[in-house]
């Protein structure tokens, strides 16, 4: 019997290695929304790169997941209690290949354990189809547009002759301003009795797969009769299978210049061209399909501005129809070609954005819109401070799946606006207003950090390996909110970034390390080199030379003291451009060092031409070493940073097993919680004068 059991067990091991899905079990926190994993597939290793004990960390899932989806995760998993089963997709960080897209797919499991829910799910790559439905997408709504303003008809009927797909310019062929009095309907019913005959037998020809011109009448949904010209033409599946036929039609008698007007003013509104709120409708439903088949988000929006009669009794109805021009000019400027705008009417619009991937992304484009619609406008002299209010719900978030119930949220969303105040976006499901404050919060706090002394940088030791000595430390950045207490960098980073306050505090940051490499050597400390990495966005800024000259002049600190870590993925940006940079912080005396290295696409063509000092080993490869794929990158890594006269620093040495591997293949230096967790500047004075010797024997201890 057990080696019966122990060949099932070897069956189901060699069935999961070749499956394409990562299988786990574990307890979700409705309170705290975290996974712990208590089992996971070992195919983790092959497909993810990571060890199933890794996965079993309580932090590993949330520190693997993109920080802009982490919260529309989490709150995606906050329903699998009234659910049951759910899924989601969002980006999560793989070992050696960086961010990937994965399906999670849970499922909750009775009973539960000290509240925690216990679940099994799977999660699954799909980053290649991602990128081929976000393709598609875009070519979608291209071509959905160039038929919605052709001014011929376009129709597609099934093999049954029933309408699935009609234009404006087709629904004015028929006298018809609603795509849904037609769609479902038997083409035949609009052929007139006298040509129905004829009208079968062509369309079976074009079923059949023969292209087909034919010329019959039609009777409109008001009865009226007219002669129309047809293109017919088979539409193939992917299995090369015809299941439907495209027809473009025109009026035979060329009555386009009132017919096609009337469909045309039957879609589109007449002052400011864009759709209406019927055809805004239409786009609605198609957009609501696309994400149901692409797992993607879209935001509903109900615009309303405010004041607006104000404009219409003071200045007159001619300067109130020009400012709604040129509103509705600011909103579609701060769009996609893919998103849709509308006017609905007066002065409400409606805005469709396609092909989001988390709340931040509907909360960014309703504040622009905010912002930019706020700006003066001068007419006739008169200058107008007009405002708008916005209301927002996310589809599928918002668990109504009717478009008309969506717009309806969206408007209650758009009054809830107006009572906290106009001139302001609210959102329907007052969790994503939690999403959305708690980024705002942050954004707000953030600008205060400075001024109340918030902000503090702590410092890692680096070691030579050879000699056991501290050459440098590395600087990294905590933010202790007074009201909050410690939050993390990969929180508020991102929102420094996007918001360009990382200027200012990538500045603080320069000036602040070099300020305190001036205080230990006052107190008498060697010489100690300092690292502080510089984001993409302080590297691209024009004035970040003349701020690290700034920082090395006021406080007279050598430049060799200062090395600048820049991660590999931002030097492969517009390599030209980066070389220039770095060249001249190489004239100026500053050391650059390449962090986490190995785990971007670097061009070693390219790299051989960047003025680089150091090179960092990721500290996954470091931790991976004891494996045949880990070592023969780290032996690798090592090897060609020594063949292009670059020093080599190891980061995450935690154990004397790593650190002898990297001695015998010749690593230069290394950091890691071996010697030395990071540490307030003081703690690291007082380390580095009175433990410096302990540092060095517990570098040099395994080599005796």
């Amino acid at each position: 019997m057990p080696d019966t059991v122990a060949a099932d067990f070897s069956q189901l091991d060699t069935l999961l290695q070749a499956s394409p899905a990562v299988l786990y079990s574990g307890s979700h926190d409705p309170r705290s929304r975290a996974l712990c994993v208590d089992w996971v597939s070992t195919n983790l290793w092959a497909l993810m790169g990571f060890r199933p004990e890794e996965a079993c960390d309580p932090a590993w899932w949330t520190e693997h997941i993109h920080p802009d989806d982490l919260e529309r995760v989490q709150v995606s998993f906050a329903r699998l209690g009234k659910r049951r089963e759910i899924y989601t997709e969002y980006r999560f960080r793989f070992r050696n290949t960086g961010y990937r897209w994965i399906r999670d797919h849970r499922r909750l499991c009775d009973p539960q354990v000290d509240g925690d829910c216990q679940v099994k799910g799977a999660w699954l790559d799909v980053t290649e189809r991602r990128e081929i439905q976000t393709r598609l997408h875009e070519r979608e709504q291209l071509l959905r547009r160039l038929v919605e303003t052709d001014m011929e008809g376009v129709l597609v009927v099934d093999a049954e002759g029933r309408i699935i797909e009609i234009n404006p310019a087709g629904l004015g062929l028929l006298s018809c301003r609603d795509a849904n009095e037609v769609i479902g309907n038997s083409l035949m019913h609009y052929v007139a009795p006298h040509h129905q005959k004829r009208f079968v037998l062509l369309a079976r020809r074009a079923i059949s797969g023969e292209p087909v011109n034919y010329e019959f009448d039609i009777r409109d949904t008001r009865g009226e009769r007219l002669r129309v010209e047809t293109r017919c033409s088979p539409l193939f599946d992917a299995h090369g299978q015809i299941r439907s036929v495209l027809i473009v039609a025109r009026d035979s008698n060329r009555r386009s210049d009132a017919a096609y007007q009337a469909q045309y003013l039957a879609h589109y509104d007449m002052l400011t061209g864009l759709p209406n709120r019927a055809l805004f409708r239409d786009r609605l439903l198609q957009s609501m399909a696309q994400a149901r088949r692409s797992e993607t988000l879209i935001a509903v929006m109900f615009l309303d501005m405010d004041n607006f009669k104000d404009v219409n009794d003071t200045l007159g109805h001619a300067v109130g129809d020009r400012l709604l021009k040129e509103v509705s000019a600011r909103i579609v400027a701060c769009t996609r070609e893919t998103d849709t705008v509308a006017r609905f009417g007066g002065d409400e619009f409606g805005v469709i954005q396609t092909s989001m991937h988390s709340v931040e992304d509907a909360a960014e484009l309703a504040e622009r819109i905010v912002d930019t619609v706020s700006q003066p406008i001068i007419i006739d002299n008169h200058e107008i401070h007009s405002a708008i209010s916005i209301g927002l719900t996310l589809y599928p978030f918002d668990d109504h799946h009717n478009a008309d119930e969506l717009l309806k949220n969206a408007d209650l969303a758009m009054y809830k606006a107006k009572r906290e105040g106009r001139n302001r976006f609210q959102f329907y499901v007052a969790e994503l207003n939690r999403i959305v404050q708690r980024r705002a919060t942050i954004e707000r706090d953030l600008r205060l950090a400075l001024q109340r002394n918030e902000f503090t940088l702590h410092f890692q030791p680096q070691l030579s390996i050879d000699s056991g000595q501290v050459i440098g430390v590395e600087a990294l950045l905590r933010w202790n909110q007074r009201e909050r207490g410690a939050i993390s960098p990969a929180e508020f980073i991102p929102v420094a970034e996007s918001t360009g306050l990382i200027m200012e505090i990538g500045q603080w940051v320069l000036f602040e390390a070099c300020r305190q490499v001036t205080e230990w050597q006052a107190a008498g400390l060697p010489p100690v080199r300092v690292a502080v990495n510089i984001s993409p966005v302080q590297f691209r800024h024009r004035h970040l030379l003349d701020s690290i000259m700034h920082a090395l002049h006021s406080s007279g600190v050598d430049p060799q003291l200062l090395e600048i870590e820049l991660t590999e993925s931002l030097i492969m940006r517009d390599a030209d451009t980066t070389i220039s940079t770095l060249r001249r912080l190489r004239e100026l005396g500053v050391e650059v060092s390449v962090d986490d290295f190995g785990t971007g696409y670097s061009s070693l063509s390219y790299l051989t031409r960047f003025p680089i000092n150091k090179i960092k080993l990721d500290q996954s490869f470091v931790r991976d070493i004891h494996k045949p794929d880990g070592a023969a990158i780290a032996r690798t890594v090592i090897t060609l940073g020594q063949t292009l006269d670059m020093r080599v620093m190891a980061e995450g040495v935690e154990t004397y097993e790593q650190l002898a591997f990297l001695r015998e293949h010749g690593c230069h230096e290394a950091q890691g919680f071996l010697f030395s967790r990071p540490m307030p500047g003081g703690a690291i004075q007082r380390l580095l004068t009175d433990s410096r010797e302990d540092l060095r024997l517990r570098m040099l201890e395994p080599a005796f």
